[in-house]
């Protein structure tokens, strides 16, 4: 969904410190989630390599000779309920999705597509990595089908989404995306917008301002949202998006605007 040619333009410090976070692929390809206590069973082709526990280090207590069925043997691992997560892992596949994804046809694609062909390689093979629980095939309910179903619908090109998080009386982010083709061309935040309407607070008003300055500035919008920083973060990480942005409406913690 990323123009390899795309423009990054007047992303201010302190919408990059609140989005920077979230430029890390690697939290959408593993399951294992940060502060989580789990095992790590490395074998190769069924020989047991190593077995490691993320709190206490090298698992010299646990006996396992070989892995003939690595979802059975992490089922009854995890059952144990000593971990919140038992993974079982296939040197043999990891070579193979290192082998793979550096390869010249995997790294000629944009950078969210290599990122998503990685996921796909490593959670494409049932044996190669298991993991119990598994990774729920999202992140937080965001799916990379999702945002691209998105990107590619929107109704007019160019078309912009923009994103106002607000708290302690200022922006924390002040973004604008500009699409086109499918494809997100250009980067921004609301320092590209002309100063005076752009008024830090949660309101219709301030809504309808926007969404009229980055028309007349830099293109036709598609999608606005506005809300706190506390419903923001909430809307990230829970599942029912929409439900959680109407009950923010109610308290006056969340305005939007989809459609031209």
């Amino acid at each position: 969904m990323i123009n390899p040619d795309w423009q990054l333009v007047d992303l201010d410090p302190v919408t990059w410190r609140h989005l920077g976070h979230f430029f890390a692929p690697g939290q959408y390809v593993r399951s294992a989630q940060p502060g989580e206590h789990g095992l790590f069973v490395l074998h190769e082709q069924g020989t047991v390599l190593r077995i490691v526990d993320s709190e206490s280090g090298l698992r010299r207590d646990i006996v396992l000779d070989t892995i003939t069925d690595p979802q059975q043997s992490a089922q009854q691992l995890y059952a144990s309920g000593e971990w919140q997560r038992v993974h079982i892992v296939d040197k043999a596949h990891l070579a193979h999705v290192a082998r793979t994804a550096q390869s010249n046809p995997q790294r000629e694609k944009t950078l969210d597509q290599y990122y998503h062909s990685v996921y796909q390689l490593l959670w494409g093979e049932p044996a190669g990595y298991v993991s119990i629980p598994p990774h729920p095939g999202h992140w937080h309910g965001w799916t990379y089908a999702y945002l691209q179903d998105v990107i590619s619908g929107l109704p007019v090109a160019p078309a912009s989404l923009a994103l106002g998080v607000l708290a302690d009386g200022r922006w924390q982010i002040g973004l604008i995306l500009i699409c086109e083709g499918g494809r997100i061309n250009k980067v921004t935040t609301f320092e590209a917008l002309e100063a005076q309407s752009v008024k830090a607070e949660l309101s219709e008003e301030s809504l309808e301002a926007l969404w009229k300055n980055i028309a007349e500035t830099l293109a036709t919008p598609a999608g606005l949202l506005l809300c706190s920083q506390a419903v923001f973060d909430t809307w990230i990480q829970q599942e029912e998006k929409l439900q959680v942005l109407q009950e923010a409406r109610k308290q006056g913690e969340a305005y939007w605007r989809w459609g031209v």
